[in-house]
Parts: C-alpha cells; structure tokens; sequence
C-alpha cells in the first residue's frame, strides 16, 4: 500500500532540485525502513514521490510518525529550495501594490538576499524557516498520506507564511526608503549641474567609516555652511547625519572641483559625494596633503 505520496508542479531545473532532494532523503529512509519502497517520478510537470509497504510493520510505537516527519523534512526543503521564491511573488502582486515589473525585481532580489540558506551551515532564520513548515507538513501528513506542496502553500502556510510578509513588508520599506534617497540625491546632482562654482577647490578627507573633513584649496578647514540654503534645508529633512552638514556645506560653497582623499569608495558618505558632484570629482588616495591623516588614522 501506499504509505505517503508528495506531489508538486516542477519545471525545467526544479525537477532535478526535487529529485536530488529526494534521492538524498531516500538514502536516510532506507537505512530505517529497509523493507519500504521509494520512488520519484517526473512526467508533464509534475513530480512525485513515493513510499509504499506494509503499515503493519512500522505502525507500531512511533514508526508512523518518524516516518512522516522524514518525508515532511524533504518537502519543507523543496518548498524552501524550489517554491519560496514563487510564494514571495505571489504574495508581493496580491498583497503589495506594486506592479511595475522592474520594483518588483529589485524587491524580490532583496527579499531572496535575506533568506539565503547560507554557506556550509544553513543559518538561523533558514533553519526557523524549515522547521515551521516540518511541524506543518508533518501534520498534514498525519491527516492525510496524500500530500501536494502545491495545495499546501495555497491552503496551509500558517507562520510561515506570516515570516515571508513580514520579510516582504521590511524588503519593501527598504526599497522605499533607496528610491527616496535616490530621487534626493538625483535632485541634488541637478541643483549641482547648473549651479555656478563658488570656489576654485575643495578638499574632502574621509577619515574613515563616515567621517568626512572639509578644506579649502590651501588646506585650511572650511567654514560649515550647513544652515544656508533651501537645499540645506531638504538634506536636514532626510536625517543624513554627518552627510547632511558635508553635502550641504559642499553645496553652499560650490566649488569648480572636489578632491576626494579616501581609501574606501564604496562607504555610503563617499558614494554620495561621487553621485552629487559626479565631474567635479577627483580621486585621491594618498599624497602629500592626506599624509598626515593617513599616518594619524592609518586609514582615510
């Protein structure tokens, strides 16, 4: 008799993740259940798994139980392996509003980015992940032997449909709060364009992490004009720290050309600066200005 059988739609490289899942599964049910019979089969697709002997020989004691709880294992991983990324674009069309094709991806990228399995070791919040829908599916399995992943994420996501909303809806203040800060940014480098230099040079040296100190061209520090301008304004509005006073000093003085003394060109504070000032920028990682802040910090 059929003890269980665990269907699900699999297309293309799917049906070879689902298989290997359960080839590797079937090498852990043989070694406890050598008298049951497993098999995988793919057709049209939809793949299927198997297990078929006699109940009376392992009904006794926990038999049954371990039994569905090994098979629920390996469909908890298929839906975490296969099917997740799926569940979090229907949740994303049908409950969010966003329905331009190139938000959604760059949403989905950073929802997939957060449930990452991880190298080596799953980490913690895959393993919550796949120990929710164990418990489910073991429980489904319990009800009835017959079980499609399908009609489960449908019908039976329960928590674990509660963690993905909650990892969409943090997914989508993230994106939110980028496209923000873009469009800012983007009105600055505008405002910035047309504006006419002020001063010939203006050197930056980033000391590290986002600490940023302004000099003008004979390296004397600059005065803080972070309180002129309606500009200044906005950038205060946008909470952006130690950018906030730079960007908007930068931006009262104008100057024709920016030298940024820095190490790092990906910290937040400097890629800002780059994207603002754009042409005006130049590069500097060490020379005879910055030496002493190399030598004090041993980083800029």
């Amino acid at each position: 008799m059929v003890l269980f059988s665990i269907s699900a739609t699999t297309a293309g490289a799917e049906k070879v993740t689902f298989e290997s899942i359960i080839l590797r599964k079937n090498k852990e049910l043989h070694k406890k259940y050598k008298a049951l019979k497993f098999s995988c089969v793919s057709s049209e697709g939809t793949s299927v798994w198997q297990c078929m002997g006699n109940e009376q020989k392992i009904a006794l004691g926990d038999g049954m139980i371990i039994l569905y709880q090994l098979a629920a294992e390996a469909a908890a991983e298929i839906i975490l392996e296969i099917k997740e990324q799926h569940i979090i674009r229907t949740l994303l069309r049908d409950e969010f509003d966003f329905s331009g094709k190139e938000e959604s991806e760059r949403i989905i990228k950073h929802c997939v980015s957060l449930l990452e399995k991880g190298k080596g070791t799953p980490n913690e919040p895959w393993k919550r992940r796949y120990l929710m829908l164990t418990k489910s599916l073991q429980q489904c399995l319990l009800e009835s032997s017959d079980l499609n992943i399908d009609g489960f994420i449908s019908f039976r996501l329960q928590n674990y449909g509660v963690e993905l909303r909650e990892i969409i809806e943090y997914a989508v203040d993230e994106f939110l709060v980028d496209r923000q800060y873009e469009e800012f940014v983007g009105l600055l480098k505008y405002f910035v364009y047309f504006q006419e230099p002020q001063i010939p040079l203006v050197h930056v040296v980033h000391k590290g992490g986002q600490e940023l100190l302004l000099f003008d061209e004979f390296m004397n520090p600059l005065e803080n004009k972070s309180n002129e301008g309606v500009f200044v304004e906005r950038i205060d509005q946008q909470d952006m720290e130690m950018e906030d006073a730079v960007v908007s000093t930068l931006i009262s003085v104008s100057p024709a050309k920016l030298i940024l003394h820095t190490r790092d060109t990906q910290m937040p504070a400097v890629k800002t600066l780059l994207q603002i000032f754009d042409k005006r920028v130049e590069i500097c990682h060490y020379c005879p200005d910055c030496d002493v802040f190399f030598r004090e910090k041993e980083k800029i």
